[in-house]
């Protein structure tokens, strides 16, 4: 399937939206940062009534913070393991694709397999962020590892594969998780059951941003989806692509997004 610049996105399609959901690194940060533009697009799309929910495989620790600090309206955290919202309070909920103490659990067991499978490439090491996640383990490939050490990076990847661990790379980790769900699946049950759109307003109300092979579940589910422009460098890799990309990268590229969306709503 062709992508197609971002100025071929049809302004009803736009005027539609009331959800965009985003990945997080590279996708709304740049260079390891989070952008002026990339947040006062946050708080314009926020005032607009549009709803952005961040979707990363970031640790829960990182997300209950963008939770509380950002503009968003709550974030799928940890590759689809949990969902941290809001109730009638406002204060955080924590919603998990199973029951926490079993995600813990195996948590467990698989970070045992995956240093396992570490000792044999000693150029990678667990993220820094391992203590704070709740349900998977990360492995950094291109984050504090400098430079990114992508043959590594690939030859892991095959041997967690060959294990039958659930694994997925981004644009800075190998994410490992339980089996039994991936971004897709735990974003359609949010959309359903928290804010109850159907199937057919989930397509046409709904765009999803990413930048990584760790996207494609959503780029394959939901006809309105954007790369920013550093995708460039994966699509090779992968199977299913975005429908438009933007002309700038990460979290530039999210800010000219939002400006496209915006100036829909001013006509």
């Amino acid at each position: 399937m062709s992508i197609y610049a971002l100025s071929e996105l049809a302004m009803q399609d736009c005027q539609r939206l009331r959800f965009i959901l985003t990945d997080f690194d590279d996708t709304l940060t740049w260079q390891g940062q989070l952008p002026v533009e990339t947040l006062q697009s946050l708080a314009e799309l926020a005032a607009h009534g549009i709803k952005v929910i961040p979707v990363t495989g970031g640790c829960a620790g990182w997300s209950d913070m963008i939770a509380r600090a950002l503009p968003v309206e709550g974030v799928i955290t940890e590759g689809g393991a949990c969902f941290i919202g809001r109730d009638e309070r406002q204060h955080l909920t924590y919603s998990f694709w199973r029951e926490e103490s079993e995600m813990r659990a195996e948590q467990q067991q698989i970070l045992s397999q995956v240093e396992g499978v570490l000792s044999g490439f000693p150029d990678l090491k667990l993220a820094r962020d391992q203590a704070y996640r709740l349900t998977d383990v990360a492995i950094d490939y291109a984050q504090d590892v400098n430079p990114p050490a992508i043959a590594s990076k690939e030859a892991c990847l095959e041997a967690l594969l060959a294990l039958g661990l659930n694994a997925r790379a981004s644009s800075i980790h190998i994410n490992v998780c339980s089996a039994g769900y991936d971004k897709f699946a735990m974003a359609q049950r949010v959309l359903s059951q928290v804010y109850q759109l159907s199937e057919q307003q989930q397509r046409e109300q709904v765009l999803y941003v990413g930048d990584a092979p760790n996207d494609e579940s959503m780029f394959a589910r939901f006809p309105l989806s954007v790369g920013v422009a550093n995708i460039a460098h994966h699509l090779a890799q992968m199977q299913h692509h975005p429908r438009f990309q933007t002309s700038e990268p990460g979290g530039l590229g999210f800010a000219e997004l939002a400006q496209v969306v915006l100036a829909s709503r001013s006509i």
